[in-house]
């Protein structure tokens, strides 16, 4: 699986994120953005539930994912953070059922959702969180 490409990016995504939340040049997050979020999350918990069937409970490898995210996304209570636990939640109960054993299919399809986690981590890092060319000079910045 090509799993350390998409967990550098999606970690690379969320402290940019969370380490710029303070500029007020950040562009205001409109509803592609909420929704890329939501999906990031929903690929987290469809494969957290193949992880976890695979290798067992104390498995939390996909899951600390989603916590960092949180951590930096939403850190504090509301409908963000509601949203985004609601949709890890669901993806993971959803994949649940789908699979039900740990067989190939299953393990090709958590390989499948990392796969759509970097595509959707590499869209939100590119699109919704400015480069450093395209911020003011660093004299400039608050």
């Amino acid at each position: 699986m090509k799993q350390t490409g998409f967990h550098a990016l999606v970690l690379s995504a969320l402290l940019f994120c969370g380490a710029s939340t303070a500029q007020s040049d950040i562009p205001m997050r409109g509803p592609d953005y909420f929704r890329d979020a939501a999906d990031l999350a929903s690929t987290l918990g469809a494969a957290h539930a193949i992880r976890v069937r695979c290798n067992g409970r104390e498995d939390q490898y996909w899951r600390r994912y989603m916590s960092d995210m949180l951590s930096y996304e939403a850190p504090n209570r509301g409908s963000l953070r509601s949203s985004l636990v609601d949709a890890f939640n669901s993806a993971f109960k959803n994949a649940s059922r789908l699979y039900p054993s740990c067989d190939n299919t299953a393990i090709q399809a958590e390989s499948d959702f990392a796969v759509r986690g970097q595509e959707i981590a590499t869209r939100m890092a590119t699109h919704y969180f400015p480069k450093e060319s395209d911020l003011p000079p660093a004299s400039n910045r608050p």
